[in-house]
Parts: structure tokens; sequence; C-alpha cells
């Protein structure tokens, strides 16, 4: 096979890991009311479910490296789209809470694996095209974030909740398939380099790095939101009196509004000299649309909403900016693994915090008054995460 096809094939193997990483906690939380009719969900049950993303996204930035360096890039982006496939398919079909866990976090680690391994992926094998190619990886990843809680409901009413959750291990059966073939054909990088292991002098290089920490921080608040939007927009909409698929609808929406810009972050942030304007942008729209649904959740939920997708966009923009920042693709991989380990670690805790505050008391100011502070909090420390040059 000539070298186009070998790129086009990988590109399509990109397609399908990033769009793979998002449809198994997205496409779950508008269906969980559903489920409970038929399977006795706790209130221990649900408020794991929201941690366990973050928390085993955290696990898979710290450990991913270290695999990468032992194995290769190709054989792990495999592996995650496996676990996906398995993790997905088969808690679909059971009766136990307990095995549903166990299921996802299964299909989660698998996710987390893709998330630190496509940045290096997309460095070794388009390194004279990183802006595209980080636009394909951000743009596919939003969109498999913004399609399943739209569809969840419908496809549920047509074939039932398992039915509804057996589509996204059909994707991913999908991406594992095309992941075979590339695995097999063993296509050489444009760009060699042994990925680096965070730990050991890497890992102290990167723990002295105030820029490092900055963009960690920025990225771990940004997903904090990420987490406690995903996990409880539905429930906080439904007890300002809209349905259950209004909910569903505007999870939809939250997550539609990274997705477009998604496609035109990479590019602009590539150009700008510091992207910390858009950051400033970001959050003072997040903070805009905590305070609509806080205090007036009735007068324009569209409103907020969308203001709350336009704040939480600064994801795919700290995508971008860890491949913008890093040397080389073993750099990447690094500063990946540091940023995502130690970001996906502190978002695990939101959707925990922002749970207990909702059920410890009777009114919902001290929540939203702890989300409001993670937002004046990244508004400070994207300064330094923002800056040019490599990190």
């Amino acid at each position: 096979m000539n070298s186009a096809r070998i790129r086009i094939l990988i590109v399509l193997g990109i397609v399908f890991a990033a769009f793979n990483l998002r449809p198994g906690v997205t496409g779950l939380s508008p269906l969980l009311d559903t489920m409970g009719e038929e399977i006795e969900l706790s209130a221990v049950f649900l408020a794991v479910i929201g941690m366990l993303p973050p928390l085993l996204y955290g696990i898979s930035g710290f450990i991913t490296p270290r695999l990468y360096a032992r194995f290769s890039g190709l054989g792990l982006t495999l592996a995650a789209m496996v676990m996906v496939m398995i993790g997905l398919g088969v808690r679909a079909v059971i009766d136990s809470p307990s095995l549903f866990l166990a299921l996802s976090v299964l299909a989660l680690l698998g996710m987390g694996i893709g998330n630190v391994v496509l940045p290096p992926l997309v460095k070794s094998y388009f390194p004279d095209r990183v802006a595209l190619m980080s636009t394909v990886h951000v743009g596919l990843l939003q969109f498999g974030t913004f399609i399943p809680p739209l569809v969840a409901v419908p496809l549920a009413s047509g074939v039932g909740w398992r039915g509804s959750l057996l589509v996204w291990a059909g994707f991913a059966a999908l991406g594992a398939i095309v992941w075979i073939v590339i695995r097999i054909l063993k296509p050489a990088p444009a760009a060699e380099a042994a990925v680096a292991v965070v730990g050991g002098s890497e890992l102290s290089r990167l723990l002295r790095s105030p820029r490092a920490w900055a963009l960690m921080t920025m990225t771990g608040l940004t997903s904090f939101n990420n987490f406690i939007l995903f996990t409880w927009l539905p429930g906080l909409l439904t007890r300002s009196g809209f349905d259950a698929a209004f909910g569903g609808a505007m999870l939809a929406l939250v997550t539609a509004i990274p997705l477009v810009l998604g496609f035109v972050l990479p590019t602009l942030a590539q150009k700008m000299t510091s992207a910390y304007p858009i950051v400033v942008g970001f959050c003072l729209s997040l903070a805009v649309g905590y305070l609509g649904l806080w205090l007036l959740p009735t007068a324009a939920p569209v409103l907020w909403t969308v203001l709350l997708g336009i704040g939480i966009s600064t994801f795919p923009l700290a995508l971008t900016l860890i491949t913008l920042r890093a040397r080389n693709a073993e750099a990447a991989a690094s500063l990946s693994g540091f940023v995502q380990g130690g970001g996906y670690l502190l978002a695990a805790t939101g959707p925990l915090i922002f749970a207990f505050l909702l059920q410890s008391f009777e009114t919902m100011w001290p929540a939203f008054v702890v989300v409001l502070a993670s937002v004046a909090v990244k508004f400070f420390v994207s300064h330094a995460a923002c800056r040019p040059g490599a990190i």
C-alpha cells in the first residue's frame, strides 16, 4: 500500500478513535432515569458513575506513557478500541449495577488511553499537518460528545435503553477493525520518536515547570466543569420544571458548542501568539451561564446552555496547546500524560462535590459558588498556560 493510502487509513483511524472517546459517557446520562425503572440504581451508583470518567481518564494519563514506551501507539490505540467495544457492549446487556460499573471501568480506561495516545500519534504521523490533524482529532472528539445525548432518548424509545447503549459499542467495533488493519500494516511514522515515560527525570522536569502545572490546572478545571454539566445539567433543568427530553436536548447543545469551536480553535491557536484572550472570553461566558442557570433558570434556558457550552470550549483549546507547545512527539506524549492525568484527577472531584453540596443543603447556592470559584481560578492560571514557547 502506497504512502498516500497509508496516511488516509491513519486519518480514518484517528477519526474513529477520537469519535469513540466520549459516547460511553454522554450517551448514558439521559438514560439513567429509564434504566432506573428496570434496574435499581442507588444514590451511590449515580455518584460513582459520574465520578468514574474523569478519575479513570486521570489514571490513564499516568499509565499510558509507560505503556507507550514499552509497546507502540498503534498497538495501544487498537487495545483502547477493543476495551471500549467490550466494556460498552457487555454492560448494555447485564442487570447487575456492580457489573455495569466494572465494565464501565474497562471502557473508560480504554477511552482514557485514547485521550493520551492520539496527540503523539498526530505529532508522529503528521508533523507537517499538526493544526489540521489536531482539528480532526478535537472536532471528532467533540462530535462524539455531542451526538449521543441528542439521540439517546429517541433511540431508547425505539430499541430500548439497552439498544441505545449498544449503538456506541458498534461504533467502537468499527474503530477496532480499522486499527487492526493499521496494526497489521505497521506504517512507519514520519517523525521517529520513542515516547518518554512520565516518571523519573521527565516527571521531575514537568513538576518544575510552572507552565506545565498551569496547563494541567486549566485543563483540569475545564474538565471539572465539563463533567459536572455532563452529569447534572439534565437534572438541574428537570428540577426547574422542564421534562427529561428537554434536559437531554440541552445536554446535546452544551456539547455541540465545543464541537463547532473545536474545528476552528486549533488553527486559531496556532496563529495567535497567546490564546489567553480566548480563554478570558470563555471564562466570562461560563460564569454568566452558571449565574443564569442558578438565578433565572426558566427565563432563558437555551441562552444559559449556549453560554455554558462556549465556556467549556477551553477543553479543545487545551488539547491543541498540548500538541503545539510540545517540542516533538516524545514531549507531546509526556506533556499529554501529565496534563491529562493530573487534570482529570482534579476533574473527578467535580461531580462528587457538586452532588454532595446539592444533597446537603436545601438551597443550590453552595454548589454554584464552588463552580464559579473554579472559573475564577481558571481565569488566573490560564495566562501562564497560554504563553508561547515549548514547555
